[in-house]
Parts: C-alpha cells; sequence; structure tokens
C-alpha cells in the first residue's frame, strides 16, 4: 500500500462528475507495503478461483486521482480485507481506507499476518471483529477456504448492499438526476433488501436508503403524473366545451346588460340635461347661500326655494323613474351641501335636509370633486336607498361659474336582479353541462384504461 497520507478532509471526497464506478470486485485489499508480497500471494490466489480483488497495484488507473481512486475501490468490492500487521496498524493510510469502508457500512474481514503490534492500537472496526490467521506459520490454503466462505456468508445481500451503494453514489454525483433512479424490478429488489436489512450486517448507508426513498417517490411522482395526464384529458375535453357554454352565456348577459344600461343613461342624460336648464344659475346661488330659519329643516317661505322644488318635482312628474336633487359645494375637502331634493316632496323619511352636509368617501369622491370642474357623468352607486343610476352636471350662472350640480338618481334594483336571475341560470347550466361532459369523459377513460397499471 502506497504511504502517501490524504488529509482527514480526503477520507469525505467524493468522486468528480465526469468518473464512473465499475462494480464488481470481489474484495479491497488494505494492507501495508511492507506486506505487499504477502498481498500478491493473496491477490494471485483470488484470481485463481475466478475472485476479483481491488489492489491499489493494478486498479488505479493512470491520471487518476489516488484517493478517489482508493474511494471507487472500497465502494465497488463487496468485502473489505484488512491485512492486520505492525505496520498497517500504524498506517495513517490504511487508517483512513478503514474510516471510509465504515462510511460505506462495508463487511470487515480482518486477517492477521504479522503479530507484535499492540492491540490497543488496532482500529475499533477492526477489534469488533472475528480475525482469520495468515501468518507464516499458519496453512495458508486452510486459512484461505475459510476465508472465502466468510466471503460467501449472505453473498445476495452483501451483492446487493455494493450494487445499491454504487448506484446510489453515482446518483448523487449526478445532481440526483430522476434518470439514475431505481425502476420496475430493480426498484421492487431494492425495497425487498431494505426490509431484510433489518436482521442483517452491513446494516444500509444512509444514502442508499435515501436512494431507494427517493426510487420510491419518483415511482409514486410519475403513477400521480400519469393520473394528472388523464384527468388533464377530461379537464380538457369538458373546458373547452364549457368555453364554448360560456362564451354564450356571456354574451348574452354582456349584452343584456349593456343594452339595458346604455338605454337607462341615455335617458338620464336628457332628464339632466333638461332639469339643469330650467335651474337660474344665479338663482340657485342665491338660494344656496340663504340660511335656514331657526327650527325649520326647509326654507319653504322662500319663493327661490319653493320655485327650485317645484321644477324639481315637475322633472319627476315627466320623468317619474327618476329622483333629481341639487347641491353645492361645503366649506371643507370634499364637503357638499343639498339644496334640493324631490324625496322631500315624494318620501319626506328617506330625503334629507335643506343645506345636509356630506363628505364625500371614496371612489365618489373624484366624481364629486370633477363635479365643479367637468361636464355631465354617470355611474352606479349604492346607498341607503339601494343600489341607483346617479347622473351629475354643473349648473352655472350668467357668467359661466359653476354654482354646483343637478344629480338624477335612477334605482337599479330591477337591473340587479336581472343580473342575479342572468347568473343563476347560467351556473345551472353549467352544472348541467358539466355532470354531462364529466361522466362522458369518465366513461372515455374507463374504456380506455390499460389492463395492467404497472405497466
Amino acid at each position: 500500500m502506497l504511504e502517501k497520507k490524504p488529509s482527514i478532509v480526503a477520507v469525505n471526497t467524493r468522486l468528480q462528475p465526469n468518473e464512473t464506478h465499475t462494480p464488481g470486485n470481489d474484495v479491497f485489499i488494505s494492507y501495508s507495503r511492507k506486506d505487499k508480497a504477502f498481498v500478491e500471494v493473496l491477490s494471485e490466489a483470488f484470481k485463481r478461483i475466478g475472485r476479483d480483488p481491488w489492489v491499489d497495484w493494478t486498479d488505479i488507473y493512470k491520471g487518476e486521482e489516488w484517493w478517489q481512486a482508493i474511494q471507487r475501490g472500497i465502494e465497488s468490492a463487496n468485502t473489505f480485507i484488512f491485512v492486520i500487521s505492525p505496520d498497517s496498524v500504524a498506517s495513517a493510510v490504511c487508517r483512513d481506507e478503514i474510516d471510509y469502508a465504515a462510511h460505506c457500512h462495508k463487511r470487515f474481514l480482518p486477517i492477521v499476518r504479522r503479530e507484535g503490534f499492540d492491540p490497543q492500537q488496532v482500529h475499533p472496526q477492526i477489534s469488533k471483529h472475528n480475525w482469520l490467521f495468515f501468518r507464516e506459520t499458519d496453512d495458508f490454503d486452510h486459512a484461505f477456504d475459510e476465508l472465502v466462505r466468510a466471503i460467501d456468508t449472505d453473498v445476495d445481500y452483501i451483492h446487493m448492499h455494493t450494487r445499491l451503494l454504487v448506484r446510489a453514489i453515482e446518483w448523487q454525483l449526478k445532481t440526483e438526476n430522476n434518470s439514475y433512479l431505481l425502476r420496475g424490478s430493480d426498484l421492487k429488489d431494492a425495497e425487498q433488501w431494505l426490509v431484510a436489512s433489518i436482521n442483517q450486517d452491513p446494516k444500509p448507508t444512509e444514502i442508499q436508503t435515501r436512494y431507494i426513498h427517493a426510487s420510491q417517490a419518483a415511482k409514486a411522482a410519475f403513477y400521480r403524473a400519469r393520473q394528472r395526464a388523464k384527468w388533464i384529458v377530461m379537464v380538457t375535453t369538458v373546458v373547452v366545451n364549457m368555453a364554448i357554454v360560456t362564451l354564450g352565456f356571456y354574451w348574452f348577459y354582456y349584452y343584456l346588460w349593456e343594452t339595458t344600461v346604455t338605454r337607462i343613461k341615455a335617458e338620464m342624460v336628457q332628464a339632466l340635461n333638461a332639469t339643469v336648464a330650467g335651474v337660474n344659475g344665479n338663482d340657485f346661488a342665491t338660494l344656496a347661500r340663504t340660511p335656514l330659519p331657526p327650527g325649520q329643516t326647509e326654507p319653504v317661505s322662500n319663493p327661490l326655494y319653493q320655485k327650485h322644488q317645484d321644477w324639481l318635482y315637475r322633472v319627476h312628474t315627466l320623468v317619474p323613474y327618476a329622483n333629481p336633487y341639487s347641491y353645492t359645494a361645503g366649506t371643507r375637502p370634499g364637503e357638499i351641501l343639498i339644496v334640493g331634493d324631490v324625496l322631500r316632496t315624494l318620501e319626506p323619511e328617506k330625503a334629507t335636509v335643506f343645506r345636509q352636509s356630506f363628505i364625500v368617501d371614496q371612489p365618489d369622491t373624484a366624481v364629486y370633486q370633477g363635479l365643479f370642474q367637468l361636464s355631465l357623468t354617470t355611474f352606479v352607486t349604492r346607498d341607503q336607498r339601494g343600489a341607483q343610476f346617479a347622473a351629475f352636471a354643473p349648473i352655472r350662472n350668467s357668467t359661466g361659474q359653476i354654482v354646483g350640480a343637478m344629480g338624477l338618481d335612477v334605482h337599479a334594483d330591477y337591473v340587479v336582479n336581472l343580473k342575479r336571475s342572468i347568473r343563476e341560470l347560467m351556473s345551472f347550466a353549467y352544472l348541467i353541462t358539466l355532470l354531462w361532459f364529466l361522466g362522458l369523459s369518465a366513461l372515455i377513460l374507463r374504456v380506455t384504461r390499460p389492463l395492467n397499471e404497472e405497466e
């Protein structure tokens, strides 16, 4: 054995990704170079009976990293033979080889070649195993027969241990690529071996166990993926057909909704323009600044107020679905003051009071603030009176200055109810169509299912 000593880190060094394992060595022989002559005899004895020993003088190829070659030999060997002598016991390199063999959970077969060593210096992995004696005074043939019998004990289990270790390390070196995992009968054999290892020695290594579990997980993932592919076929069929139905229902819903909204908005715009045209901006500005008499909620004695309220009521009688009201800007940010409100005549319990203050919240703030700068706008809002369409337009005085705004509300409950009815109809149609295509797809999948799911 070469006496070059690797660093302590080298014990855990792995092969580089471009290196490969060649499993099949029956034994790895660890020895001191002073016992080389004996190891040559031992190696030849193995070869005569068709066994393949791993010895450093033949199995370290040109250009290979020395310690990586040692690791490769240990990993691919079924049994680790340690030649005990005073020199090998004291050898740091031999100790590193023993450490790595123990790390790989290899089966140890120590053989004594030369005595004269301190038993306390023998590596613990060597001490705890039975020793065979190959001293010069011992019968070599008899000792060799015992060694071969020991090697052949539980040979199938040991061979599988080596095979799985080599493949697990290769999988690790290939960044745990799934293409290197176990499949089919290989995986079944590995699972049976893992169960059998409970009562066997050596035990599986951590990387072997993880390799088998990763293979099992990949198998489960494969069957899940295949099942998922079946579902994709069914879902795709359902989705494509449902998409056609969805587009049809959506077009109908969108067309009906937009047509209704467009008609209402057009009528509101016409009514609002007519309402604003009938308001004198100068009189409105004067009315908006009129203080409310003590104890009153309306300035009923004010002719401008009576004229304004009469006009709002007249608009309502001409456009019964419209509830007009007017307001002006308050002194605080976002504040408006209600001036006129047709509900004071129609539904007093729902009406505002004269100059009632409101602080407009988002998202309506931008709309209300824009009334004093922009022209007419419409949107759908919801308050204590329910869902409604609202339209607003500025009121200008004789100089063109905006002095307030006119609002027009149209209750939209019937439109909201119509939307709800359409949604319910679509949901029912979806359910019927979905059940039909699910049943049809399930029937197709059942007919086309392979007879053997393991194939």
